[in-house]
């Protein structure tokens, strides 16, 4: 019995040592420093592996960026993850929520509707990503604005009642939805040498666990 529980023990010990190994050599862990126990401990963290591992797998030129801290005058504006892609630059903002979600791009605030007839508001998610996607365009301004787009990207968790959208550069998705919409990207943009310029410009504002003062170097030499 002894000998059984020892090999069991040995077995998920290996199991889980290889685990990790293949994180580490993961673009997710090399973007943000997360590790695997990280990504089984944090929902959003675990949300945001899934996401970048799903972004990767596209064939064309493409970048990734995750946790981007973009430094302006009033404070550091958080961007969950930046899709730079031959098609555009997409301004990807990530929400943790159940429920039906209703809303329209042009309402101050949107509504989620819960278990039991239960309703709660809240902010607008595609104005919020489009002050990020402007905080962005702020960084670079030699990029034409029509290149970039915002995505507001809904967990699993919940389910879309009725969403209303009139604006090209802007989409709502699930993500479930993320590899269709991948396929989907068209009208090319930006050459390679463009994606790599621009990942150049805000590969420095990345903030990296365990590495803050990364970010906090940016802001200090951008003043």
């Amino acid at each position: 019995m002894t000998l059984l529980f020892i090999i069991v023990l040995i077995a998920i010990l290996g199991y889980f040592a290889m685990k990790i190994y293949q994180h580490d050599n993961t673009v997710f862990y090399k973007l943000t420093g997360y590790s695997y126990l990280d990504v089984w401990t944090n929902k959003k963290i675990r949300t945001t592996h899934k996401l970048v591992g799903q972004l990767d797998e596209m064939k064309s030129p493409h970048k990734i960026l995750v946790n981007v801290q973009l430094p302006t005058n009033e404070a550091l504006q958080s961007i969950d993850a930046v899709l730079i892609h031959e098609t555009g630059i997409y301004v990807i903002n990530m929400l943790e929520m159940s429920g039906w979600i209703n809303g329209r791009e042009q309402d101050n605030q949107w509504t989620q509707l819960l278990h039991k007839n239960q309703s709660k508001l809240f902010n607008n998610p595609v104005h919020e990503t489009e002050k990020l996607t402007f905080a962005l365009q702020g960084q670079l301004p030699e990029v034409n604005d029509e290149v970039f787009k915002s995505i507001v990207l809904f967990s699993n968790d919940c389910s879309f009642q009725n969403i209303e959208l009139f604006s090209d550069n802007v989409d709502v998705i699930k993500s479930s939805s993320i590899k269709k919409w991948t396929q989907n990207l068209q009208q090319q943009c930006l050459s390679e040498t463009d994606i790599q310029t621009i990942y150049s410009a805000l590969e420095g504002m990345r903030q990296v666990k365990n590495s803050v003062s990364e970010v906090k170097n940016t802001v200090l030499s951008s003043n």
